[in-house]
């Protein structure tokens, strides 16, 4: 029975020395597990928000390349500009060139009955004649008209 009892003294002062230990372990071991519960969430919220930077990061990379292609294009629009620009510059100038050309042709057109009339003579009637005739012919008949 001494044995027991001694054993049943021992087992109290260690049950009395435990005891708090193991509630401290379990607190322990709760805060463990409510800070692992923490970290879960916050790697889950990392997550995605490495997504969202990830998709902002490959928007950025299409604007810049957009941005790019936009650039070209707008230096060879203004290329395309510059080239039409000198060649209506160029065509300004002729311009005149025809405007001259076409008053020429107006006067001609006005004047082809009388011009196919003289012709028409001097072939048919000055043909023979000398060519100082003919020229004195011819400026009669221009008086004429």
């Amino acid at each position: 029975i001494c044995k027991w009892v001694r054993a049943m003294v021992v087992y109290d002062k260690v049950a009395k020395e435990v005891a708090p230990k193991k509630k401290k372990l379990a607190q322990a071991e709760q805060e463990v597990a409510d800070a692992e519960a923490t970290v879960a969430a916050k790697q889950e919220e990392l997550a995605v928000v490495e997504a969202v930077v990830k998709d902002l990061e490959q928007q950025l990379h299409e604007a810049n390349e957009k941005a790019k292609e936009l650039q070209r294009s707008q230096k060879d629009c203004a290329a395309k500009l510059a080239r039409a620009e000198k060649l209506i510059d160029g065509l300004g100038g002729e311009q005149a060139t025809w405007t001259t050309r076409s008053n020429k042709l107006s006067k001609d057109y006005v004047n082809l009955t009388g011009d196919i009339l003289i012709a028409s003579g001097i072939i048919a009637y000055l043909g023979v004649f000398t060519n100082a005739f003919r020229t004195e012919a011819q400026g009669r008949w221009l008086q004429k008209l």
